[in-house]
């Protein structure tokens, strides 16, 4: 049996691939200029609250932004990989941001689905 997805989840599910991937093309191709990558994910970071800000967004938000870049720390350290242009203790500066959008799509894509297999 198919199941058919409403149309807000596909609009929601495409807003956080398309936040994702501006995310990541903006990391890939401007590594070197850490602040800028900073500024635009930091506005991706206002931008997705903004459009979908529930009462635990920010928790996990600021969870993945603080837990994330401490686990990266630590396995730098110890020498498991290196970034090409850290700013602070082996990580640039704008990994938390990164962290905390990562988080809050994994978040999303999970409410995302559960809505679809409930919608069975």
């Amino acid at each position: 049996m198919k199941t058919m997805i409403p149309e807000r989840l596909k609009k929601e599910f495409f807003i956080e691939l398309f936040i994702f991937c501006i995310g990541i093309g903006t990391m890939a191709l401007f590594f070197e200029n850490n602040i800028l990558v900073s500024i635009i994910l930091l506005a991706l970071c206002l931008i997705r609250l903004w459009l979908y800000h529930r009462k635990d967004d920010l928790f996990f938000f600021f969870s993945g932004a603080l837990f994330g870049p401490v686990s990266e720390i630590i396995l730098v350290s110890f020498g498991v990989w290196r970034y090409a242009n850290p700013t602070f203790l082996g990580v640039p500066m704008w990994l938390p941001f990164a962290w905390g959008l990562a988080t809050l799509m994994i978040k999303r894509f999970a409410e995302i689905f559960v809505k679809i297999e409930v919608k069975k």
